[in-house]
């Protein structure tokens, strides 16, 4: 499996920030979430999986950012997660990766991207709990869809749009969770409410955090259909 020894942050500092979410993750999750990190890093430009950027902003911000879905949800046992749009995979490889009880799918709809992730995967050693599709989430079958217990959406799209596209493939006990800042909230509450797919959903958690290092507050908000 591949192994970097020299990081672009050490371990200590994503377990730090982790820490004061109230996650405590061991030293070889980290350690497998910077080998990511550094393929990241290293994908060519043309491919445009990361942006430079991001790649500037380092691991603390996105690799943290995308494991804060383990302060509220992803509990132990068996899971079955699809990240849509998953581009270079955040959050999805990186949440499999501290959850070996997960398995994923990462949607992706750019071919060249997705050959990257398969690619990724196998490097990490984690093709037996990740597949990786080339397509849109809109073009998917909604009876596949209902066979995942979460959904993630990282920086996909405009809610609106979003949830046109998921909510009617969401299954009855399912969620989806939607990252976003919080000048979008208002928004994503609307957009729910909004939502005309013959069933009703609502927001119904919101987790709000911190990343102390860089200055970053995010949110994740879960969303579900009512009952």
């Amino acid at each position: 499996m591949f192994h970097v020894k020299q990081y672009g942050a050490p371990v200590d500092d994503l377990s730090r920030e982790l820490s004061f979410l109230g996650l405590y993750i061991n030293q070889s999750v980290m350690e497998q979430c910077l080998d990511y990190w550094q393929l990241l890093c290293s994908s060519s430009p043309r491919l445009n999986v990361i942006s430079r950027n991001a790649i500037t902003e380092g691991p603390v911000r996105h690799i943290v950012d995308s494991l804060a879905a383990l302060v509220q949800w992803l509990p132990s046992g068996p899971l079955r997660l699809m990240d849509v749009g998953s581009g270079g995979g955040l959050p999805g490889i990186p949440l499999t990766i501290a959850n070996s009880e997960l398995e994923t799918t990462l949607l992706e709809a750019r071919g060249r991207k997705a050959d990257w992730l398969s690619s990724t995967v196998r490097e990490l050693g984690l093709e037996d709990r990740i597949d990786v599709i080339t397509g849109r989430i809109e073009a998917q079958v909604h009876e596949e869809l209902q066979t995942f217990d979460i959904i993630t959406a990282r920086a996909v799209a405009a809610p609106e749009r979003l949830f046109r596209w998921v909510l009617p493939g969401l299954g009855p006990g399912s969620q989806l969770l939607l990252w976003h800042s919080d000048r979008q909230l208002d928004g994503i509450v609307e957009a729910v409410q909004g939502c005309s797919v013959g069933r009703t959903f609502e927001l119904n958690n919101t987790i709000s955090y911190n990343i102390r290092s860089i200055c970053f507050s995010s949110n994740i908000s879960s969303i579900r259909e009512v009952h």
